[in-house]
């Protein structure tokens, strides 16, 4: 075996060692970052449960909505995201549609937070 040959098999050794390190690094930050997004979703989404009144009708501790008119969302284990999208954009029974006052993107972070929230 050459020198050469030597140096080439440790540098793709080392390489490789760098390879499985560094993702466990970044693994750690996108943990964070994850984490940070999570937050953020958190809070503007009980935002715009409370800009929005829905605690006048629902209740869910987090946002301290109490109201007594739609079902409780607090411990609701059938809520998905899914099914809150659909009934904020279009309503259903006495809840009115919120698709022509809202954008997509709230409404989904709307219901991101009411199905995190609803399982405290």
């Amino acid at each position: 075996m050459t020198v050469l040959s030597v140096r080439t098999k440790l540098g793709l050794t080392a390489a490789g060692l760098a390879l499985v390190v560094l993702p466990g690094s970044l693994l750690a930050g996108g943990a964070a970052a994850a984490n940070a997004d999570s937050s953020a979703v958190v809070a503007k989404g009980r935002q715009l449960f409370n800009d929005y009144a829905c605690g006048t009708c629902h209740v869910l501790g987090d946002a301290g909505g109490d109201g007594h008119v739609g079902p409780s969302l607090d411990g609701d284990g059938g809520l998905t995201k899914d099914l809150v999208i659909n009934r904020v954009t279009n309503g259903q029974g006495p809840m009115p549609g919120f698709g022509g006052q809202m954008s997509n993107e709230e409404i989904a972070t709307l219901a991101e937070y009411v199905v995190t929230a609803a399982k405290k």
